[in-house]
């Protein structure tokens, strides 16, 4: 029997996670996420019917299910055969998106097509964070804009989570990120940072240490505490 490799078992965990929520996962958070989204690009560009506009790991749903405005609307993920037969979650999806089973690494799409990419905590699910992004470029169009968020770890963090991963503790996750290494893939793509915020490290490790869950409390304690950092870039 064949070795499953570290993104097919982090796929799986993926899958294990939305499978035994399935029954009460309601898509209003990314209702949430959507109005986020709206709310940070607001200064530099406006959703139109004629926007096209591609998710990359959408998920169940995607924050692309409520944009809504645009009628050119595409989302891919490596699990989407899993999410489509859930009626759970093809029930609160809009029907006008198309969803596709595709990895980031592989994009069907053709050169310069989207105007809008989005990409909500994505890269450390990834097999190639790198080939991702170069991805990411090549279907977007010249002056297109990409809405990025991903958690952040400081070196303290990130070394343990190098143990953990050693471990295979956190199988979900592949990868972990300093915020030098997503600046690190953005500068060797080219993209141009016209906005960014940090939601901050101690405000993430005050509601962990005041969780009930044994889980949060261990990494608080630990120091593990990650920082989520969302970016509009533009090509």
């Amino acid at each position: 029997m064949k070795e499953e490799s570290r993104w097919e078992q982090a796929q799986g965990y993926e899958k294990n996670w939305w499978q035994n929520r399935a029954s009460s996962i309601d898509f209003e958070f990314y209702k949430s996420f959507a109005d986020e989204l709206i709310n940070f690009t607001k200064n530099d560009f406006t959703i139109t019917s004629e926007t096209k506009i591609l998710e990359i790991g959408s998920g169940a749903g995607g924050i692309i299910t409520f944009l809504k405005t645009s009628n050119h609307r595409f989302a891919i993920d490596p699990l989407e055969e899993f999410y489509s037969s859930q009626k759970q979650f093809t029930e609160q999806r809009d029907s006008s998106v198309i969803y596709k089973n595709e990895k980031g690494e592989s994009l069907s799409f053709s050169d310069n097509y989207f105007d809008l990419l989005i990409m909500d905590n994505v890269l450390d699910h990834c097999e190639n964070p790198k080939l991702v992004f170069e991805e990411a470029k090549r279907v977007l169009k010249k002056g297109g804009f990409i809405y990025f968020k991903q958690n952040t770890y400081h070196i303290w963090g990130k070394l343990i989570r190098s143990i953990m991963e050693f471990f295979v503790i956190d199988k979900g996750h592949p990868f972990t990120f300093l915020k030098s290494d997503l600046q690190k893939l953005v500068n060797e793509s080219n993209f141009i940072v016209l906005s960014k915020h940090n939601n901050g490290y101690f405000k993430t490790w005050k509601k962990e240490f005041s969780s009930n869950f044994a889980k949060d409390k261990i990494k608080a304690l630990l120091f593990v505490t990650r920082d989520k950092v969302t970016c509009l870039l533009k090509k």
